[in-house]
């Protein structure tokens, strides 16, 4: 395999911030998947954080946040995936698990990372992924064993049914303000990778998604009994209603809070909604309760070193 490495050393942080950033194209031909960036904390690395992306970021642009500055501090690799060009992709696929399991590997064997400690997350489909790729570990699919000691997610969609069913809504009311180029990407998406539409193929959305409440036990829930989880939402439904017209079955609140319960009920003591208010903002200032601004990224990050500590 040919790698191309790109290496920068990053030298505006503080010192007790100071790492150095690795982007690795594992196919040289290919920057666009199959390719990852590493934040590397100086000295000991004492766990992995992976976010699996739709793009890599770009590190010459400033970000307002400070999720992986925290975490390398605290002496933690931060590493950032891309498995695939397909968008949004949700974790259909075992494809997708695998090669992040390859290169999860590949990073843990060269910086000689405890792989008790690999922690997993992200916002929106990318937290849908993130809680896809535990349940793989769990299902036993990690070519190398690997199991994921915690997952954060970020407002994600899990069950791919009500996805679609809300997705159908939307499209009949017609309403301009509503997320109509969401639903009609959702109704072209979701039958393209499942094989049709919920009602010819049931079973495989079952089997796509992190939670169904139409299946018994909730489908795939008892995956995630063992597994501690953080997921994080807003459910601001006076913006949805005045800004979205959209209902309660229309965003994400009803599959993250009866997967919570579901999971609860299988026994699991280990997951967690953290529910905010008035938090969630987009890049321009605007309202938007979807957004990475809900997360209080200190109490996370203290979260998950308190979380991975106690295995």
């Amino acid at each position: 395999m040919i790698y191309s490495i790109l290496l920068l050393v990053i030298l505006l942080s503080p010192p007790s911030m100071a790492h150095t950033q690795v982007y690795v194209y594992r196919d040289a031909a290919d920057s666009t998947r199959n390719c990852y960036l590493k934040v590397i904390p100086d000295g000991e690395v004492k766990g992995l954080v992976v976010r699996d992306y739709s793009s890599l970021p770009d590190t010459a642009k400033a970000s307002p946040f400070q999720f992986t500055d925290l975490m390398v501090e605290r002496g933690w690799l931060v590493l950032y995936t891309v498995t695939t060009t397909s968008f949004p992709d949700l974790g259909y696929h075992d494809t997708s698990m695998a090669l992040l399991d390859e290169m999860i590997h590949e990073v843990l064997e060269e910086h000689d990372i405890d792989r008790r400690h690999i922690v997993i997350g992200g916002i929106s489909s990318s937290g849908t992924r993130a809680l896809r790729f535990a349940q793989w570990c769990e299902q036993g699919k990690s070519t190398h064993g690997h199991r994921i000691a915690a997952v954060f997610a970020v407002d994600p969609p899990l069950d791919l049914e009500r996805f679609y069913r809300s997705s159908e809504r939307i499209m009949a009311r017609g309403v301009e303000r509503s997320a109509r180029w969401e639903a009609e990407l959702m109704l072209r998406t979701l039958p393209q990778h499942l094989g049709g539409p919920p009602d010819r193929v049931p079973d495989a959305y079952v089997e796509a998604s992190v939670y169904s409440r139409g299946a018994p036990m909730g489908g795939n829930a008892r995956w995630y009994v063992d597994v501690p989880i953080r997921l994080y939402h807003e459910p601001d439904i006076d913006w949805w209603l005045n800004e979205r017209a959209a209902d309660y079955y229309d965003f994400n609140s009803i599959d993250i809070a009866g997967f919570v319960q579901q999971v609860r009920d299988l026994g699991g003591s280990r997951i967690e909604l953290i529910s905010t208010s008035g938090k969630g903002f987009g890049p321009d200032g605007q309202r938007k309760p979807h957004s990475w601004t809900i997360v209080d990224e200190t109490e996370l990050v203290s979260w998950i070193n308190a979380t991975v500590a106690s295995k």
